[in-house]
């Protein structure tokens, strides 16, 4: 019986990063690596009714955190490696084999969610989210200077350093 984990390899950024473009694509090249958006397990933001990015939410994150991990280490019980892609910053997603910033322009972010319909409200926090995520990550991957399939190979890359095939 497999006692050791394979690894947890955690891809955060902040709103309007790109990590659900960057998921899609690395679904497809993967290679074995078991990919996973957080956001999988939530239906329009919400997890049993509560809307878990809500302040109010904050009494259910620890629980919430532990179903995710523990939905983590199913794959890695197994020895397939984990691309966990969450808003989250180091310090939350303890544990893991390593951790990686998508990060783009500040005008390129506030585009993207412009896009999406945020107010600009919205948009000053989550410029304000990426400042602070700057601070916390060494592996960096720009998600502005190339197309998202080139930007998956790049994750996938950095991914092979900590579990090779």
């Amino acid at each position: 019986m497999r006692t050791e984990l394979a690894p947890l390899l955690a891809v955060s950024g902040a709103p309007g990063a790109g990590k659900s473009t960057v998921f899609r694509e690395l679904v497809a090249v993967a290679e074995g690596m078991v990919v996973i958006d957080i956001d999988e397990l939530l239906e329009e933001g919400r997890l049993l009714g509560v809307l878990i990015a809500a302040p109010e939410a904050e009494p259910i994150w620890p629980a919430y955190r532990r179903m995710w991990r523990r939905i983590t280490d199913m794959p890695r019980r197994a020895g397939h490696p984990v691309l966990f892609f969450s808003p989250d910053t180091p310090s939350d997603v303890d544990g893991a084999t390593a951790h990686l910033l998508l990060d783009c322009a500040d005008e390129v972010r506030a585009g993207r969610l412009q896009a999406r319909g945020w107010n600009l409200d919205q948009i000053t926090l989550a410029l304000e989210d990426a400042q602070v995520y700057r601070a916390q990550f060494e592996a960096v991957v720009y998600t502005d200077d190339a197309e998202p399939p080139e930007v998956a190979e790049r994750v996938l890359e950095w991914a092979k350093i900590f579990a090779p095939q």
